[in-house]
């Protein structure tokens, strides 16, 4: 049971993200995110992760008040080494901080299965994040990211956890 509820979440994050590309902005993913950290880093028991996120231009939202910032569109996966996959999609928005640091938090919701990983409660989980990254001179980015996984208390049990990981940013070229 636990083997096929993994390949359906893994197929639904293959599938989920060329039908959001289509659904959100108009135009290819400007950027592709790889990453590799640690999950769980601040409880007692850690494991290693490694991920990978696909982000679309940034976009101007009507319903947003015209002082908010363009939201870029994101989705991805991350996966660790105790058998925990998230699949998420959501927005970030980036806050140029000089002419070669950017400061980047953002938001978003997935799925979660564990495995033998950490009990979150239940599968909805919630991601806040900020990463903090240095733009190369051929405009691909080096950084770090902290990020909070939990419920929201949509369940009975929400612990929450932590991730703390090196992020490579890769523009695409068109």
């Amino acid at each position: 049971m636990k083997r096929a509820l993994r390949q359906i979440l893994l197929l639904l994050s293959v599938v989920a993200w060329p039908v959001s590309a289509q659904l959100w902005p108009p135009g290819p993913p400007v950027a592709v995110a790889a990453n590799a950290g640690t999950f769980e880093v601040l409880d007692s028991v850690s494991a290693y992760e490694m991920g990978w996120e696909v982000r679309f231009a940034p976009r101007r939202f009507r319903l947003l008040p015209r002082w908010a910032p363009d939201l870029m569109p994101t989705a991805g996966v991350m996966a660790s080494s105790r058998g925990v996959i998230y699949s998420y999609a959501g927005f970030r928005f980036e806050v140029p901080l000089g002419r070669r640091w950017v400061l980047s938090p953002g938001t978003a919701a997935g799925l979660y299965y564990r495995d033998r990983g950490k009990n979150l409660g239940g599968a909805l989980e919630f991601r806040s994040h900020v990463e903090l990254s240095f733009r190369l001179p051929w405009e691909d980015r080096i950084g770090v990211s902290f990020y909070h996984l939990s419920n929201a208390n949509l369940f009975d049990f929400n612990p929450g956890t932590e991730s703390a990981v090196l992020t490579y940013t890769a523009r695409l070229r068109r």
